[in-house]
């Protein structure tokens, strides 16, 4: 492999100089609009539909959409897209339920719902879940943010996380919501820029072009979807499609980063045309990086490298970019990563403010202070959010990376099951009262901790379920729903007095 230093060209450093430049800028230029919380969470509901949409889809992509999702499909094929076919389904049944919901029950956060629906504690725990959640996997992308940029540049990875962590979180300090949707929109339009220039360069570098990578690719079976048979034990067609259904049910039901940006529309009509964008955008976008993948494949098969054998398949696409692209084109790619991680960190960073102020602060520990007061403490837990993110990332960095990230993903997978289920149960069963929710709570976390016990090997499998990761979500949500409602008939229950009077 050529060295590192090839990247540090004119052109190069001309595109990510200025590219951080611009975000820290309108940072500053947002600031200036921020006259209270309403701006600072929700932009002063002055964001036009279409910005929203396309921050949406900007905030459900990150640096692991733009490697990890063109690896998978160099190793393998495109079953890791299937999950995502049910996002747009789901996005159009939430453009009619869930975005008027949210915008008659609650004003800033997902969890003033909870609230109303079932009391302080289910808003409590299901608020104290999404930040530990939200925390970790901020660091988690700003470590996996490290590994391509490394490879590329060779900065110290520790200064790779300071410069992108920190612009990140002096934009969204300043700027607030406005800040973090503006710079998303212009985040998605580099990274499908870089996406797009890999797969014309590469289409421009083989004989036959984009038809010769298109054909070799399919000839390898890279396009294909996985296996059709119903198998809970592998990551078969029907288990991804499973598991994409109940991941996107709770993405347009309990994820903040979503259920703000319906509350940041004018109106519940712009909050449905954002909606209707996000899901318009979702699956090409995905389509998009897989493609990358499989014409990745198909370009070292006409063009043999013999550096491959050497590389672990994440390095593949990094490797392409510095050996292949032209100065300037790799400083646009190098931009589009930085502008998948970034666009979703801005959101995790403000939409932790919001939580941590609206949800936590406000109406339990300093009740009755200013508005102006919230918007100060909010840009202090912006700070504290960037805080933990650096933390999390370079104890990643500092220890064996990824055993210790699949750590972090499978406990805060798992532990955040049952939330879902407050919010699908709180819609559609108002017969499932407060005393039933608790009953139903309960044994089903209990289950959940055990299966995050047996699946880390800290106990025995004594109750003999044997379910793949992947299933563990999709299991704890059936079981609380279908305990919930057996309960609620058992015990006669009715619904609560302020559901009745709803």
């Amino acid at each position: 492999m050529e060295t590192a230093k090839s990247f540090f060209n004119a052109p190069n450093i001309i595109i990510i100089f200025a590219y951080f430049a611009i975000m820290v800028m309108m940072g500053v230029y947002f600031s200036r609009k921020n006259s209270g919380t309403e701006d600072y969470f929700l932009g002063g509901k002055t964001l036009p539909s279409w910005a929203i949409g396309l921050s949406m889809v900007a905030t459900s992509m990150s640096s692991i959409t733009f490697l990890a999702m063109p690896a998978a499909a160099f190793a393998l094929d495109w079953r890791m897209i299937v999950p995502s076919f049910a996002s747009p389904i789901v996005a159009l049944i939430a453009m009619w339920i869930f975005v008027p919901f949210f915008r008659k029950n609650a004003q800033v956060s997902a969890y003033e719902y909870l609230h109303k629906r079932y009391g302080n504690g289910v808003r409590l725990y299901s608020s104290i879940v999404f930040l530990i959640i939200q925390a970790v996997r901020m660091g988690a992308i700003l470590y996996l943010l490290v590994i391509p940029l490394n490879l590329i540049t060779g900065i110290d990875p520790l200064w790779i996380v300071l410069l992108t962590g920190g612009s990140a979180t002096i934009y969204t300090l300043l700027g607030g919501m406005s800040a973090t949707v503006w710079t998303d929109v212009i985040q998605s339009f580099v990274l499908y820029i870089g996406g797009f220039i890999a797969i014309a360069v590469m289409a421009y570098l083989v004989p036959g072009g984009l038809t010769s990578l298109i054909q070799t690719a399919n000839e390898h079976g890279k396009f294909g979807l996985g296996a059709m048979e119903w198998d809970p034990s592998q990551r078969t067609f029907w288990t991804m499609l499973s598991i994409g259904i109940v991941g996107a049910t709770g993405g347009f039901t309990t994820d903040q980063n979503v259920i703000q940006r319906y509350l940041s529309a004018r109106s519940t009509r712009d909050a449905r045309k954002a909606t209707f964008l996000c899901a318009t955008l979702s699956l090409p976008t995905w389509a998009l990086f897989f493609l990358i993948g499989s014409c990745l494949f198909a370009f070292y098969q006409i063009l043999p490298d013999p550096a491959l054998n050497e590389l672990p398949v994440d390095a593949v696409f990094p490797y392409f970019i510095l050996n292949s692209l032209p100065p300037g084109v790799s400083g646009l790619v190098i931009a589009g990563i930085l502008s998948a991680a970034m666009s979703t960190l801005s959101s995790g960073l403000n939409s932790f403010a919001t939580v941590m102020v609206t949800d936590i602060w406000k109406p339990y520990l300093l009740k009755g202070k200013t508005d102006q007061f919230y918007t100060k403490l909010a840009r202090g837990f912006t700070a504290l959010a960037g805080i933990l993110m650096f933390i999390v990332s370079y104890v990643l960095l500092r220890s064996e990376g990824e055993s210790i990230l699949d750590f972090n993903y499978k406990v805060a997978g798992l532990l955040s099951g049952v939330v879902v289920c407050f919010y699908l149960l709180g819609f559609f069963a108002p017969q499932v009262n407060r005393r039933i929710i608790w009953q139903s709570f309960t044994i089903s976390f209990g289950l959940n901790v055990y299966l995050v016990l047996v699946e880390l090997k800290l106990i025995p499998n004594f109750l003999h379920l044997h379910i793949h990761p992947y299933w563990v979500y999709p299991f704890v949500v059936v079981v609380m729903i279908v305990l919930s409602l057996a309960l609620a008939y058992l015990q006669k229950s009715k619904p609560d007095k302020e559901e009745e009077e709803r």
